[in-house]
Order: C-alpha cells, then structure tokens, then sequence
C-alpha cells in the first residue's frame, strides 16, 4: 500500500510541478511570421525578441474570444486541484483516529482524476482552437514544449490517481479481511 502512495505521492508531485511550468511559459506554439520565429504561451507572445502581453484582438474576428481564459482557468484549476490532491496523500500517510470514515488515499485519488479532467479540458481547448484557427492563420507553426510538458503532466495526474486507487483498494482489502 505504501509502495503505491509513494509512487502515486511521486507522480503528483513531478505532474504539478509540470503543470506550473507549462501555465507559465511561453513556448506552447512557435511559428515564422515575417521571416522571423516567434513563439506565444497562454499569457505571452513573442516576437524578434520582445514580449507583448496576450490579448484577445487574434480571436476577435473568429468569435474565440473566450479560449485562452478557459485554457488558463482549467490550468490554474488542474495544479490547484493536484495541490489539494498532494495534501490529501501525504496526510494518508498518517493515520489519525478521528478520520477512520474518511479515506485519504480514495480523496487524493479523485483530487487527481479531477486534475487530470481539468488538464485535458485545457489542452483540449488550446488544440482545438489552434489546429482550427491559429494554425490556419500561420502557415509555418508546431506546438512546442510548453504545450508537450502540459501533456505530460496529465499523464503524471492520472498515474497518480490510478496508485492512489490501487493504495485505496489494497487498503480496503486489508481492512475487510481483518487482521489474522
């Protein structure tokens, strides 16, 4: 059991540290626009070396006005939730009387399956609007690290709740059994 929240306990942590790192960066898209590279995040863009906030005027005309906030609040929500998800699985380690009802391991669990829902809301969104909007408007552009690391740390939420459902469930089976 205790194999399983280290392992989960280590995932989450690597997956929320992805998740600050992929929110805050600027390299989710890169692209050539007048024979220079530029590259833009989900607060930033930049270009011939300069950083301009990002705004909404690109997505005006096409009616994507919204896209980037729902990317950046399911981001911010995911590593919230995966924050939460931590708490809860360092606190199984410990094993108050008080909470005998309440299962830490099975909350950390959902704390990181949600994470993980918000991530793929997120990178879902961003995909979606890129491939159909973005990616029409520059003719030389890919998705960079940024986009990839936030990938990444949905693959690391989600292996964290699974190690927290099997922790919940050797637990279970221990307790149901009794002892011998």
């Amino acid at each position: 059991m205790y194999s399983f929240m280290g392992g989960g306990l280590f995932c989450a942590i690597v997956g929320n540290i992805l998740l600050v790192v992929s929110t805050a960066t600027d390299y989710w898209m890169q692209y050539r626009l007048s024979g220079s590279f530029a590259h833009q995040g989900l607060w930033r863009y930049c270009m011939s070396g300069k950083c301009y906030m990002q705004n909404d005027s690109i997505g005006k005309a096409g009616g994507y006005t919204s896209y980037w906030n729902a990317t950046r609040a399911f981001m911010i929500l995911s590593a919230m939730s995966c924050f939460a998800g931590i708490i809860a699985g360092i606190l199984s380690f410990a094993h108050f009387s008080a909470f005998e009802r309440f299962n830490r391991s099975f909350a950390a669990g959902i704390m990181f399956f949600v994470s993980t829902l918000f991530v793929l809301l997120a990178m879902a969104i961003y995909t979606g609007v890129t491939v159909n909007f973005l990616g029409k408007r520059f003719g030389d552009w890919r998705f960079s690290w940024s986009y990839i690391l936030g990938w990444v740390a949905l693959l690391m939420t989600f292996f964290a709740g699974i190690f927290y459902m099997c922790a919940y469930r050797m637990h279970e089976c221990r307790r149901v059994a009794g002892p011998r």
